[in-house]
């Protein structure tokens, strides 16, 4: 699907805004971060003509919607490409960041391996074995879990629903919330890039 010059304008705007957001966006949101960018998103969406398009094209509003913590939008279009591996992967974030933990783990199952998961793997490792500053955290499984993740080959994504699911729950040190919060900005970041890559060829 080749982008309009229109639409590529439209997208540019709200990737910068969504990618300026401060602070980062929370593991489980209760509301719409924008409501100006919601309806950017629903302009765009028509000019894409998302709800008849294809799968790329569905994928990327979903990523969008996302993004902006429009966890029911983004679910619906999610479930119209569902049998799409990067359709798979936006619904299972979906589910997390709703917190039904269990469903989200299912959608990453159906997933299995993503190539934006190599990137995602990478950066991770390099932000926990850098500036993350683990030996800061208090010891324990969250720490222990991280570490993993720090030395992991391949991304792990039910890993990381664990530790976003204790943190949430109230069941991880407060100091590890903004460390899990950059893991998730690291990966909708690199998810987002392979949707736009896809939806631009």
């Amino acid at each position: 699907m080749a982008l309009t010059a229109s639409a590529q304008e439209r997208l540019k705007k709200i990737a910068e805004r969504l990618d300026s957001r401060s602070p980062l966006q929370p593991l489980a949101p209760q509301r719409v971060w924008d409501a100006g960018l919601e309806s950017e998103i629903g302009a765009l969406e028509k000019e894409l003509g998302a709800a008849g398009g294809t799968k790329a094209g569905i994928a990327l509003i979903a990523g969008l919607y996302l993004r902006n913590d429009s966890l029911s939008r983004s679910h619906s279009y999610a479930q119209e490409i569902e049998d799409d591996v990067t359709g798979a992967y936006w619904h299972g974030l979906m589910h997390r960041m709703e917190g039904d933990y269990w469903n989200s783990k299912y959608w990453f199952r159906r997933v299995g391996s993503h190539a934006a998961m190599k990137n995602v793997c990478e950066r991770t490792a390099g932000y926990l074995r850098g500036e993350a500053n683990l030996d800061a955290l208090p010891a324990g499984a969250v720490r222990d879990k991280l570490g993993s993740l720090a030395q992991a080959r391949s991304w792990d994504a039910a890993l990381f629903v664990d530790l976003v699911e204790q943190q949430v729950q109230g069941r991880a040190p407060e100091a590890a919330r903004s460390v899990l919060e950059e893991i998730q900005r690291i990966e909708l970041s690199e998810l987002y890039a392979y949707t736009l890559g896809k939806a631009s060829e």
